[in-house]
């Protein structure tokens, strides 16, 4: 997003292939969002509480950026400035650019969850008395996408010289010698207890609560955790004794 921005800002024409993610503004009724989803209790949602964990580990982070103005940075905001928005990258074929034709969907998704978070906020300030103190609740535009967001662009015309991988990384475990992996190659665990005698895991997203990845989020995991490996390590010295 960031980068998207900046070189439409130095004079280039930028496309930027969109697939799914997390729409958030940088400010809330006077608050950081995350000072909110922390206050109104969302990121201490635990693993146990959520229908499908799975797909709860694999929800894209927030699109946030950091700025003197502390401004709301989203796919509005790049459109305003020019840049033109596509579907995710499926392929390139004979030197075209081929996309989904799922960007309007994702936006729609996007939008939804924003509504819904904003009033999981305006639910928790207002049973806590904030209301009278704070800025009235408030929603965002939609995000725009345009009528018809085109499906291909042929590279070798010259239509995109440029192309910017941003995909983000994913964790490597094959150097693993135990039979722990699933078949994405992740880690079977239940809440960072691992698949395997001894093996715990920490840190990965949404380990036993939405902000697992966060440094804070850590603690809070590292603090439960040490429990298990306390007890795990108390068998195996019973058995050990006996």
């Amino acid at each position: 997003m960031q980068i998207a921005c900046e070189a439409q800002r130095s004079g280039r024409q930028v496309t930027l292939a969109v697939g799914e993610h997390v729409r958030a503004p940088r400010d809330y009724r006077g608050r950081d969002i995350h000072s909110w989803m922390e206050a109104a209790g969302v990121l201490d949602e635990r693993y146990d509480e959520v229908d499908d964990i799975v797909r709860a580990r694999r929800v894209p982070s927030m699109q946030l950026a950091g700025s003197p103005e502390r401004e709301t940075f989203d796919l509005n905001a790049l459109t305003n400035a020019g840049v033109k928005l596509v579907g995710r990258l499926a392929g390139i074929n004979g030197g075209r650019a081929q996309f989904s034709g799922s960007l309007r969907n994702k936006c729609e998704l996007a939008d939804l969850k924003l509504g819904r978070l904003l009033d999981t906020i305006d639910e928790w300030a207002s049973a806590s008395g904030l209301d009278h103190s704070i800025p009235p609740p408030y929603r965002f535009p939609p995000t725009v996408v345009g009528d018809s967001p085109p499906l291909g662009l042929d590279l070798a015309a010259g239509e995109i010289e440029t192309v910017i991988w941003a995909t983000g990384f994913r964790p490597d475990y094959s150097w693993l010698d135990v039979p722990v992996l699933d078949g994405k190659g992740m880690i079977r665990h239940d809440g960072g207890v691992v698949d395997s005698p001894g093996m715990f895991l920490l840190g990965s997203p949404f380990l036993r609560r939405r902000k697992s990845s966060f440094i804070d989020g850590a603690r809070a995991d590292a603090q439960e955790l040490i429990v298990e490996l306390t007890a795990y390590l108390d068998a195996r010295a019973s058995l050990t004794r006996g």
